[in-house]
């Protein structure tokens, strides 16, 4: 058995009982079929050739019984084993999507959203066969075993020569299978790469139609879609063939069963009924024998997708929660010691920031575009960790917090205006501590603070007004002015500003610098800024540049110095 295969059984260990229900209903099943067998060899012998009247009147009664028992034997079986199978896949959908949420930024950055969803839907989903498989793995042995002793009851000659080419019907059940998995695992990964390049497609429609790229990207979706087919109509034929080559395996026995028992009904060995109903057992072994050639195509299928969930269960985050201490604090001092960072095998973005930050004090990242800025900011909420060196809170390595205690104590507002598609009061009070519910009056609040709600309460609907994907009903100030509201409900004292004003008109830029001074109003606050208008005020400025501070001061300070401050400022009012 394989590692994947034992660990996926083990997701079904808490619906034993269930299981153990089925099992009796699929016993009860499985044994049907003999029965038929029986009934049948009755009607010919005793009924049509004894004429006896009197079994002609039970035996209807008896099949319309057995059909009756089989059916809500079927009904409920089927309906026990659809329920664990979707408790299964629920279950192990939830894990993968808080894994996602556990995973760290460079993780997300490398693997897109669309291969993120179609590992979510699709290979999740191709788990349920696994239930499929491990029911037809005990229903359809079962059956075949009945009804093969069914076949020995009746005669043993007519069954050894009906059983002799069984063991053959393993070659094509092994091989089919395992080229089954391979084109399942192959199937599932271009649909994860047609899923990304379509939700990356549709997600910057706006550039692809403004720069006329619709033929290229159709081109694309185009090569994807028709590798898709191809895998598709393989993982089919795999699945399809073994079924016909078992039938044939089979058949050869079944034409075998004809010679020599129509033989011995000739000598008078064996009755018309006899020989029929024995035909009949056989004949039927061909229904589970191809089961059991299911059983592997469903199982690989399941394998295929549960090895790709697996691997992502598996990955370890690049930034590990093992931190113990619980922070609690309305004051925080941050220090930058000697932090470095770089990306595997790559060059330096950060090398020896040294500063330090406290209570009511605004220190300004500024520096070319590629200069580290937002790399630093990252580092604050641990979306990533510093390669060297260290940063800390209130003398705690940030290593050493908890990652929810954290960044319960920080609040972002950056150039990305991100908005749920959902009501605006309900992407305001994403910003509350988790396990805080706000009231209406603290919303409204956070979103006076944030200069929003005038513009809100004049939407239709005010606060339960929606919003669709991205905001796109909203100006850019107002998306941003709606962040700033989240920011502000959180109440945390470190404050981070990531280009927050750098997307905006100078208008909209004037009014929501207005709600970010209420915002920063005796905070510890870290800016990062292209706009250098907006940290001028700024009580220490650090002006980055390849990953390393070059100069730092007040502006004023650092207006007088003529240097790459001075020249920065003045490129961007020559501009």
């Amino acid at each position: 058995m394989s590692p994947a295969l034992r660990r996926l059984l083990g997701y079904f260990r808490p619906h034993l009982p269930k299981l153990g229900l089925s099992l009796l209903l699929m016993s009860v099943q499985a044994a049907v079929p003999g029965a038929l067998v029986f009934l049948i060899q009755q009607v010919l012998d005793r009924v049509l050739i004894a004429r006896d009247q009197a079994m002609l009147t039970v035996l209807p009664f008896a099949i319309v019984g057995l059909y009756l028992v089989n059916g809500a034997v079927t009904i409920g079986r089927g309906l026990i084993t659809r329920d664990v199978a979707w408790e299964v896949v629920t279950r192990l959908r939830r894990e993968l999507f808080s894994q996602y949420l556990r995973l760290d930024a460079g993780w997300h950055q490398a693997h897109p959203v669309g291969e993120r969803i179609a590992r979510l839907v699709n290979d999740v989903t191709n788990v349920q066969y696994g239930v499929s498989g491990i029911v037809t793995a005990v229903q359809k042995p079962l059956t075949l075993l009945v009804l093969v002793a069914t076949a020995f009851h009746m005669n043993g000659t007519l069954a050894l020569v009906a059983v002799a080419l069984l063991p053959f019907i393993a070659v094509p059940i092994d091989r089919f299978g395992k080229r089954l998995r391979r084109t399942s695992r192959q199937t599932l990964d271009n649909m994860a790469g047609l899923s990304a390049s379509s939700s990356e497609t549709l997600a910057g429609i706006r550039v692809v139609q403004a720069f006329g790229g619709e033929a290229l990207r159709l081109r694309r979706f185009d090569q994807e879609n028709e590798r898709q087919r191809q895998l598709q109509l393989k993982v089919f034929t795999a699945q399809l063939v073994p079924g016909p080559i078992v039938e044939l395996i089979a058949s050869v026995g079944i034409g075998a069963c004809i010679l020599v028992g129509g033989r011995q009904v000739f000598a008078g060995e064996l009755s018309a009924g006899e020989l029929v109903g024995f035909m009949i057992a056989i004949a039927l072994v061909n229904d589970p024998l191809k089961g059991i050639a299911l059983i592997q195509s469903l199982t690989q299928r399941a394998l295929a997708g549960a090895e790709a969930v697996f691997a992502i269960l598996d990955t370890t985050p690049g930034v590990p929660d093992q931190g113990r201490v619980e922070l609690d604090a309305r004051e925080v001092t941050v220090r930058f010691e000697g932090v470095g960072f770089a990306y595997e095998a790559g060059r330096p973005v950060l090398s020896g920031l040294d500063f330090e930050v406290g209570r009511g004090r605004v220190v300004a990242l500024v520096g070319a575009s590629g200069a580290g800025k937002s790399t630093a900011a990252a580092l604050i909420p641990r979306f990533r960790d510093p390669t060297q060196g260290r940063i800390t809170i209130n003398g705690h390595d940030l290593r050493e917090l908890s990652l929810h205690s954290l960044r319960r104590h920080v609040a972002i507002v950056s150039q990305e205006s991100f908005l749920f598609d959902d009501s605006i009061r309900a992407n305001i009070a994403f910003g509350a501590p988790p396990g805080v519910e706000p009231d209406d009056a603290a919303i409204e609040a956070a979103a006076r603070v944030a200069n929003a709600h005038d513009f809100i309460v004049a939407l239709p609907r005010g606060y339960h007004t929606r919003i669709d994907e991205l905001g796109m009903r909203l100006s850019g100030g107002q998306r941003q002015r709606i962040c700033i509201a989240r920011a502000v409900l959180r109440d945390a004292p470190l404050l981070v500003l990531d280009e927050a004003t750098s997307a905006l008109d100078a208008e909209s830029e004037a009014t929501v610098q207005e709600a970010l001074e209420r915002l920063m109003a005796d905070r510890t606050v870290i800016a990062i800024a292209h706009r250098l208008s907006t940290v001028q005020d700024a009580d220490e400025i650090l002006v980055l540049d390849q990953g390393r501070i070059v100069e730092r001061g007040t502006h004023g300070q650092l207006m007088a110095a003529e240097g790459a401050y001075a020249a920065l400022v003045r490129r961007q009012v020559g501009g």
